[in-house]
């Protein structure tokens, strides 16, 4: 039956393509400017040196000042902590790309790889600050509205308070607290369920001790290998991926070019439409089409989900890892639902929704 509906699917994104060649080339354009422009530059220096830490064993010098904080908030082994850094900090899919990469050089378990890709797979604080803060919800009523409602509540003798409540509704205030904060909650949700502790520490118990995990990273298979050979492996690797990355970008981009010629009657529909399907011009179809601040919770709903291009995109590191593609998508979905109920519950708090 899936085998059907994937041929249905292909058969009918290919006559699409067809019919309408204009929506498809400006599609695949805006899709690799987009990746030429930003994803690439951005992402590609992150990932090559990410590998080359694993390859050479740098990343352990790392994890010594890592593992303590980390560990305390998410619960996780002195490798993994490496994969928690990696991953909120450089962007998709650099989470998922080091988890699989820890689990298959034997740093970390089955089980703790599972947990991490529940959470460590996020957008990058630059993208989140520079293009989705500063870039498209400043400039919206997402944040214009709220500024203004902060004025109009201010009087002479309230100047502090409403100095200090439009700092708290700073767009990039609340969509790092709504991203992260979701990522978080996720990775709370996911030791409860599972009940991660107890399963962690069985699972540590019989495999390999985190000190000799140390000493068995892949750049020992690789001592032979010169700096420089390990830094083209590295590079080749990454290549690979980013690739990929490119070419998803590209048919989603297509596929959003098609949605966003349909005749669908409310603006805002659309646009979370193609918010589920690729993050970034999602989001910014968002801002343009809803005149209101809850363009904020569906832009970072959207960008902690990661669109279902964000989704296809790790796949190629996931799918030798033996890591459930499902359960990514499961736990992705949860926390985009979260972030988005987070900025939601963020201005209602603050009081700056109007209306209210």
């Amino acid at each position: 039956m899936k085998t059907i509906i994937v041929r249905l699917l292909a058969i009918l994104l290919f006559f699409l393509a067809l019919l309408f060649p204009s929506l498809t080339l400006s599609g695949a354009a805006a899709g690799l400017l987009l990746w030429f422009n930003t994803v690439l530059p951005t992402l590609l220096p992150c990932m090559i040196l990410a590998d080359f830490l694993l390859r050479v064993g740098a990343e352990r010098y790392l994890t010594r000042l890592l593992y303590r904080p980390l560990s305390a908030l998410f619960h996780v082994s002195r490798a993994g902590s490496y994969a928690v850094f990696v991953g909120l900090l450089s962007g998709y899919p650099m989470g998922a790309r080091t988890t699989a990469s820890l689990l298959q050089n034997g740093a970390v378990g089955r089980e703790e790889a599972g947990y991490l890709l529940s959470f460590v797979n996020q957008p990058s604080p630059m993208f989140l600050t520079g293009y989705l803060g500063l870039t498209l919800l400043s400039g919206s009523a997402a944040g214009g509205a709220a500024e203004s409602a902060v004025g109009r509540a201010a009087g002479i003798g309230k100047a502090a308070e409403g100095t200090a409540a439009g700092g708290l509704l700073n767009p990039i205030v609340y969509v790092l607290l709504s991203v992260y904060g979701s990522a978080f909650f996720v990775s709370l949700l996911y030791r409860a369920l599972r009940k991660m502790n107890r399963q962690m520490k069985e699972a540590n118990a019989e495999n390999i001790p985190s000190a000799q995990r140390e000493q068995k990273p892949a750049a020992q298979k690789t001592t032979n290998l010169s700096v420089l050979s390990q830094l083209e492996s590295s590079m080749m690797a990454s290549f690979e991926v980013i690739v990929k990355i490119g070419g998803y970008m590209m048919l989603f981009s297509v596929v959003e070019s098609w949605v966003a010629a349909l005749p669908i009657p409310w603006p805002g529909l659309q646009a979370a439409v193609m918010g589920f399907i690729e993050m970034t011009t999602g989001c910014r179809q968002i801002v343009s089409s809803l005149n209101s601040p809850w363009s904020a919770a569906l832009c970072c709903g959207a960008v902690s989900f990661g669109g279902l291009s964000g989704f296809f995109q790790p796949q190629n590191v996931l799918s030798g890892s033996g890591l459930s593609c499902g359960r990514y998508f499961l736990w992705k979905l949860i926390q985009g639902c979260l972030a988005a109920v987070i900025v939601v519950l963020w201005f209602f708090l603050l009081g700056k929704y109007p209306g209210v």
